[in-house]
């Protein structure tokens, strides 16, 4: 039988891209860490979607780095900043799926929290592929975040 401070959740990674259900696994990853007293690393993986023109017909490419990085810095994270919760941020370039899971371990998180659904479409009302693959393959433990249930 393991100790129960061995099984403490200390870290908590959080999968964070501005779609409703990533802000709702923001959310839900700061109301646990201040419950628990964790630090909260919250990443962003930089990929296609981020270097897509702001517009389709211009032939520039806006500067995703600095684009997203003001993202993942103001409103991507503001619930956890809000929360005064220890907090990291983390951008990386590559699949999401891989950067979280690699994140996973690198940080020692006890816990990876991301949204059903991301900003790639998507039936809504299926899990997304990146939350799909961090379920199948993340030997942290995963808490995966709906959407905001509707109002009919």
């Amino acid at each position: 039988m393991s100790n129960l401070a061995d099984d403490a959740i200390r870290t908590i990674l959080v999968g964070v891209d501005g779609s409703p259900e990533s802000e709702r696994a923001a959310a839900f990853a700061s109301t646990l860490a201040r419950q628990l007293g964790a630090d909260v690393v919250a990443a962003h993986a930089v990929g296609l979607l981020d270097v897509w023109p702001e517009h389709p017909e211009s032939k520039i490419r806006p500067n995703s780095h600095a684009r997203v990085e003001g993202l993942l810095e103001g409103p991507w994270t503001a619930s956890l900043r809000n929360a005064g919760v220890p907090l990291r941020l983390v951008l990386r370039d590559g699949p999401p799926s891989i950067v979280l899971l690699a994140l996973a371990v690198e940080t020692g998180a006890d816990l990876l929290v991301v949204g059903r659904r991301g900003v790639g479409r998507s039936d809504p009302s299926a899990m997304g592929s990146t939350a799909a693959k961090i379920a199948q393959l993340s030997t942290t433990p995963v808490v995966v975040v709906p959407a905001a249930p509707t109002v009919d």
